[in-house]
């Protein structure tokens, strides 16, 4: 089975591998880059820095809805230093950003939301937790979104090498025959091209 990132970080990955065992099924894990680091490190923001934290907090935006409460700990959470990054959690936007300000969060702590990462469609929606939520609702803005919270955000500005390449967001077919459009491709995915190679000559 397939998954998206870590199959351990969020992916359902140790409820099926349990799930494989007790059946008796043979199965090997192989870890991926969870989107919780991957997507922020593609939006030009690394999770950790020397001199913003220490400390790195993933949690869920998204918890099993069959249990009727949460378990996160917003007290406890709003007060944790360094960098939180949270997934699946755009429906819930609002009431996340609000209940951290609401436990003890600075209400202008930094915040970035990053949807689609590490392809052509990539955006990002940089803010404050006072008001992230209003300017992802004025952009329309949804899932599939990773949010990192924290002043590693401030880092964006100097080190944003994706989204300002120039060809970023530009999808190009290259026609040529496949022996001769392999360098063409490279050139044009290294200017951020998203490139389909479709071959019309023989």
């Amino acid at each position: 089975r397939l998954k998206g990132g870590d199959p351990m970080i969020f992916g359902r990955g140790g409820e099926e591998a349990a799930e494989l065992a007790e059946a008796g099924v043979r199965f090997e894990i192989v870890p991926g880059i969870s989107s919780a680091i991957g997507g922020p490190a593609y939006a030009g923001i690394p999770v950790t820095h020397r001199e913003h934290n220490t400390q790195l907090t993933i949690f869920t935006g998204h918890e099993d809805p069959t249990k009727g409460y949460s378990s996160i700990d917003y007290t406890q959470l709003a007060k944790t230093p360094g960098t939180k990054v949270f997934l699946m959690g755009m429906a819930r936007l609002r009431e996340i950003t609000a209940k951290l300000v609401e436990h003890g969060a600075a209400s202008d702590t930094p915040i970035a939301l990053t949807r689609w990462a590490t392809t052509g469609a990539q955006k990002t929606l940089t803010g404050t937790l006072a008001d992230i939520a209003d300017i992802a609702e004025r952009a329309e803005f949804g899932s599939p979104a990773v949010a990192v919270i924290g002043t590693v955000v401030n880092e964006r500005k100097a080190i944003n090498w994706f989204e300002t390449r120039p060809l970023f967001g530009k999808r190009i077919v290259v026609t040529r025959t496949r022996e001769q459009a392999g360098k063409l491709s490279a050139e044009l995915r290294e200017l951020g091209a998203d490139v389909i190679e479709l071959p019309t000559i023989r």
